[in-house]
């Protein structure tokens, strides 16, 4: 009877300890993430609009300033370095690419809340095309949102890095360490 008291003891004792392992195990991905948690907030809000690129990752619609939900683009002053390792501004190419793709196009959003600066997080298209994917597909933007994890998204970076697309194609400093280091005034 005490052998299976003690079976059995070691056997919930290995399933608790292997459920806290997977809990706590980080992917291999590009951007050496923390574990990704399965958190998708409802955008079931929609608006649409004519649109202007404000910069990589945000647009004006319809008067409503957007941040494009999930990726980070390089800033417009950001500068990055090609495959030659010249160096090339990055944070203006990826503007040029979201204003030819979207600009003065009607843009529809989902969205379902907005960011401390009060802008809508936003899931946008035009002609039916996921603004946020092309980003990604194309190495304009990478992930950033660490709090939803998107299998589409993963696979179109880790595509665009295998490819060496965009930002891809050299080094590069992630937009969120250089804004640490070049804060607005």
């Amino acid at each position: 009877m005490k052998q299976k008291i003690l079976n059995f003891s070691c056997a919930i004792f290995l399933g608790i300890f292997s459920v806290a392992i997977f809990l706590t195990t980080k992917p291999a991905n590009s951007q050496g993430a923390a574990f990704r948690v399965k958190s998708h907030p409802q955008f079931n809000k929609k608006f649409s609009g004519n649109t202007f690129a404000l910069d990589g990752d945000s647009l004006k619609v319809g008067g409503k300033q957007v941040r494009l939900f999930g990726l980070d683009a390089p800033e417009y002053s950001q500068t990055c370095f090609n495959e030659k390792n010249k160096e090339y501004a990055c944070g203006q190419v990826s503007r040029n690419f979201l204003t030819n793709l979207a600009g003065g196009k009607q843009v529809e959003c989902l969205y379902a809340e907005k960011d401390k600066y009060d802008r809508y997080l936003g899931k946008c298209s035009v002609d039916g095309i996921s603004i946020n994917q092309e980003l990604v597909k194309n190495g304009m933007a990478i992930i950033y949102n660490f709090t939803e994890s998107d299998e589409k998204m993963d696979e179109l970076e880790a595509a665009a890095k295998k490819q060496k697309l965009g930002v891809w194609r050299g080094t590069f400093q992630k937009p969120k360490d250089y804004r640490k280091e070049h804060p607005r005034v």
